[in-house]
């Protein structure tokens, strides 16, 4: 939790503690808008929305209940529904909440008594963690069963519940039904597998066992893990109860705890452990061989003593193998024996739980199975019975060989089962929640089988690490069978045949075929170190690769993965572990891995791929480049608009932006269709591969280029307008054609005035440059003068940019055309005059630029003189912590676009300031003032300044007015907002009175 969070949380509870609902409510916004979609703090603001009888709160416990199943705010909902009239929802919640979550019978029957008796429902039971069943059951005697076996109820007089304890080992159960005459109460069924799942991770460190566990939905209870040996000696039991344990978790509310069992309690056991819950599943992590690192160490001894005995001693006996053996990862054994001869195949699909995604996956493998492949299936001790019985009506019609276990043995250990079950197949590892189209297995197997020492083969996918598509670096989106059609049908078009093969250092899991012959002599996943999953298919492929094996990527394939959820809030602490233990039997993995990264030699098929998607998206119109650079803001903004505009006239528009090679070394420019994007490796070197981008470009049709920022290119982009033999405008954002810091702010963070090029060297020799470039400020200057000259056109925002446009490159003609009509505007009602404190609303990202400094100086005015003002700002700022230590400056966080007027118009300001220092080209913020209702006070500087004199809807202040001078301009002009205006014939600076 950032300490910006932090602060407003605490701030919130100091308020709500105080009994200042308001206000704490004003800092929970806050931080909402910090970490948006926080359930924490959705919670907490549900809470004191509840308190203040604000309907919203029934929204908020909703939105968060439904996606995180958190027994707070299921209750909450329950409490919020009641409280609105709407019993049937208060009910629906009440039921879930009982069903899914242990409740203390005390704790839980005043709340439940309320929503059963508005409902009309007959009782409602709740189940404990240590097993107590309690029943609210009025003038009748409930009956219960655990999975169909009678449970006694016995009736408390002093509480008037039925209360029985569940038998024995009940954590294994499925179900307890409580029944009255009408049928189930509230909360009944009971699923005892929610209520007793244990979610948690085991590691091991010289020899030791520790980590943490919680019990999801049965938070307050610490929970008693067992350490069973594999060897079937007697368990140790230890109970989780560190709570000062730091685990990140995404659950509101999580509370896991940490254990530890120390090396020397453990020593007498060799081999692996499983670390169970009380539900009798492995945490995440488990199994595992906490003797792993001392057996090696021994082991690795004994071998020397075995090569070299002492003299006079009799040779030791052979040593056992090495647990953990260190063999640098890079390391390739010559050309293996076999691979050449195809062999029928098995798919081996491992599942576990997710019953939607594994029978979308099974479906889509079985709708194109060659006759030489068959499907096996492994159920890893599912805890669902519909995914049970789902896969059994499938074994039972003879789609599938079922495997079905009785205990989960994650990942690793269900894949060996199936890879097993015939030495003679080859293997395709594929997960449960994939989707594969049509043809994919015969070409997987083709690329395979291209030539014998091809040990695994690999296709793209959008979530593949390595081989992802079309982001490496982002998630992307998760493609539904017909998208998965689709995009394979392009990547065949993109990358056919063997040609398209490219090495890899290891395959990625998700879909993996492997040859027999090359699981046959590198030998079956390990399970004794890689726990549910991840990293396992690396190791093997690393020890293959030591065999002579090559992996290799089948870039003319494309199989949809839903990936990432698996393990809950322990995937993390999975995949850190296992990557700990892949550099530690094969040191160097993670370089190996940095290095083929770094290379990239999957970037042409990614390339390729793109190409042929663009080629799908193209239409028959005309279409226009729109140059631009990555920075968002402004800019961003009006590149969208004018990507709306061009579509409103039948063209395309192409954004070109610039990205930074891989390597380091250069600039690239990359393609989108339009400014969404989409297309990440459409990245072409400039200048070295203009040539190329001319060539795909051409067909595309441009008619001209709009340049709206050259930042972060290699200005030889210009020369693709030139081999497109199309013409070129310039609009003009802000002032990087001739200030290399682009908003004439100097070292001192004040407005420099724009003095001659000696004084702006000597600027960006104490300040440096903000444009991604070393240019310095006369090259800027001269480089700048050509290219505005070739351009057609010259678009500025206002009279104000023009002029400065044309003080700095004589000889120009810059056109002025605003980015919005301000007469479309209208104007809001007057705000209320000040009764009491003076409120002013600053809008914005507040940096130095947008005159933090001077928000601050005034802030801290108006703290010394005790002033009755405060700011409020809609937005953030470079420093918030010393703008809210100042005890007069109010701060909403982050907002979305189409919040700005909104938030504007809650902080109930009298009037809007915009403290920018530099002559700004537009200011968005100030459309979002006037929009809010607001007149806007400002310095007498750039296009703001232009515009409200226009309007005559603010007022202008003269640029550098001391901060006591501002505040008590702010006080006066609060208390009649309406009262005094600009005068749009007054001189700049001049304040007049109508």
């Amino acid at each position: 939790m950032s300490d910006t969070l932090f602060d407003a949380l605490a701030n919130s509870e100091r308020e709500r503690a105080a009994g200042n609902l308001n206000a704490a409510q004003q800092w929970l916004e806050r931080a909402d808008r910090i970490a948006p979609n926080n359930a924490v703090v959705r919670l907490h603001l549900a809470g004191i929305l509840l308190a203040q009888g604000d309907p919203r709160a029934r929204t908020l416990y909703d939105e968060v209940a439904q996606g995180t199943d958190v027994r707070e705010a299921w209750l909450g909902l329950a409490a919020a529904a009641l409280r609105l009239g709407d019993p049937p929802q208060a009910a629906a919640a009440l039921a879930r909440v009982l069903s899914q979550h242990a409740h203390a019978a005390d704790d839980i029957a005043t709340v439940a008594g309320a929503v059963a008796d508005a409902a009309g429902a007959s009782g409602w039971c709740a189940l404990d963690g240590a097993g107590m069943l309690a029943v609210s059951l009025r003038g009748h005697a409930p009956t219960a069963d655990l999975d169909g076996r009678p449970l006694p109820l016995r009736r408390h007089a002093g509480s008037g519940l039925h209360k029985g304890r569940l038998p024995q080992g009940w954590e294994a159960g499925q179900a307890v039904r409580v029944l009255g005459p009408a049928g189930p109460l509230l909360g009944s069924p009971i699923a005892i597998a929610r209520i007793a799942r244990v979610e948690g991770f085991a590691d091991s460190t010289d020899g030791d066992l520790h980590g943490w566990a919680w019990c999801p939905n049965d938070a307050d209870r610490a929970p008693l893990l067992s350490v069973v040996p594999q060897d079937g000696g007697p368990a140790i039991s230890v109970v989780a109860d560190d709570e000062e344990v730091r685990v990140g978790s995404s659950r509101p509310f999580a509370r896991p705890r940490g254990f530890h069992i120390p090396a020397a309690r453990l020593r007498h056991l060799t081999g692996p452990v499983r670390v169970l819950g009380r539900d009798g599943r492995n945490l995440t992590g488990s199994p595992l061989d906490p003797s792993a690192e001392r057996v090696s160490a021994e082991r690795a001894a004994a071998s020397v003593a075995h090569m070299f005995p002492a003299p006079g001693q009799d040779a030791a006996p052979p040593p056992g193998l090495i647990p953990l053996p260190a063999v640098p990862a890079h390391l390739a054994g010559g050309p293996p024996a076999g691979g050449a001869t195809k062999r029928p195949v098995d798919i081996v699909v491992p599942v576990y739980g997710g019953l939607g995604h594994t029978l979308a996956c099974l479906d889509s493998v079985l709708a194109d199975l060659p006759d030489w492949a068959r499907v096996v299936v492994v159920d890893d001790a599912s805890p669902d019975p519909l995914v049970v019985e789902a896969l059994r009506e499938l074994a039972g019609a003879r789609r599938i060989t079922l495997l079905a276990q009785t205990v989960n043995r994650g990942f690793p250990g269900a894949a060996n089962i199936g890879m097993r079950l015939d030495a003679k197949r080859d293997v395709v590892l594929l997960n449960s929640d994939t989707l594969v189209p049509p043809g994919w297995l015969h070409r997987l197997r083709e690329a395979a089988y291209a030539a014998p020492a091809i040990g695994s083969a690999t296709p793209f996918s959008n979530d593949a690490t390595i081989l992802s598509y079309p982001a490496i670096d982002l998630p992307n989106a998760i493609p539904d069978l017909a998208e998965t059609i689709r995009l394979d049908s392009l990547a065949q078009r993109a990358n056919p045949g063997a040609a398209a093969l490219v090495d890899l250092p290891t395959a990625v899991g998700f879909c993996m075929y492997i040859k027999r012959d090359c699981l046959n002599t590198t030998g079956l996943l390990r399970e004794d170190l890689f726990g549910q999953g991840y990293g396992e298919e690396n190791d093997f492929c690393i020890r293959a690769r030591h065999l002579g094996w090559r992996h290799v990527a089948a870039s003319g394939i494309f199989v949809a993965h839903v990936g990432g959820q698996s393990f809950g809030a322990a995937r993390q602490h999975l995949i850190t572990r296992n990557l700990r233990l892949l550099n530690r039997v094969h040191p160097g993995y993670d370089a190996l891995i940095r290095d083929f990264q770094h290379a990239d030699p999957m970037s042409e098929p990614r390339r390729r791929l793109d190409i042929e998607r663009w080629k799908q998206l193209r239409p028959r119109q005309d279409s226009v480049l729109l140059v631009t650079h990555g920075r968002g803001g402004g800019v961003q903004r009006r590149v969208n608009e004018r990507a709306q505009a061009l579509r409103a006239e039948g063209l395309r528009p192409i954004v070109i932006w610039p990205v930074g090679r891989r390597d380091g070394q250069g600039r690239d420019c990359v393609l989108g269709d339009g400014p969404e994007g989409g297309t990440p490796n459409l990245r072409f070197a400039v200048p070295e591969e203009l040539a190329a981008l001319v060539r795909l470009l051409k067909a595309d049709r441009p008619i001209r280029a709009e340049i709206h920022h050259l930042i972060g290119h290699n200005h030889a982009i210009l020369g693709l307008f030139r081999r497109l033999q199309i013409p070129y405008e310039v609009i003009i954002h802000d002032y990087s054609w001739f200030c290399p810091r682009i908003n004439l702010v100097g070292a001192d963070q004040r407005y420099c005035g724009e003095p001659d090029v000696a004084q702006c060297e000597a600027c960006v020799a104490d300040a440096g440059t903000t444009n991604d470039a070393d240019t310095p400020p006369r090259a800027l200057r001269r480089q700048s003068a050509e290219e505005l000259a070739g351009a057609t056109r010259i678009i500025v925002p206002s009279q104000d940019v023009a002029t400065r446009i044309r003080r700095h490159f004589p000889g120009t003609e810059p056109q002025a055309e605003a980015w919005e009509n301000d007469a479309d505007i209208p104007p809001g009602p007057p705000p209320p005059a000040a009764a009491g404190a003076a409120r002013i609303a600053v809008i914005g990202a507040i940096g130095i630029e947008k005159g933090y400094n001077v928000l601050l100086a005034c802030a801290r005015d108006a703290a010394e003189r005790a002033l009755p003002l405060s700011f409020h700002l809609v937005g953030y700022s470079s420093d918030d912590r010393r703008l809210l230590d100042t005890g007069k400056v109010h701060i909403t966080g982050r907002y979305e676009e189409h919040e700005a007027v909104t938030l504007a118009v809650a902080q109930r300001a009298q009037l809007a300031w915009l403290p920018s220092i530099w002559p700004e080209t537009w200011c968005f913020t100030l459309t979002q003032a006037w929009r809010a209702g607001l007149r806007v006070a400002a310095f007498d500087i750039g296009t703001p300044a232009e515009r409200i004199r226009r309007t005559g809807r603010g007022w202008l202040f003269p640029l550098g007015l001391p901060p006591g001078a501002l505040n008590t301009q702010f006080m006066m002009l609060a208390q009649s907002p309406a009262a005094v205006q600009v005068n749009p014939r007054a001189a700049p600076g001049r304040l007049a009175t109508r």
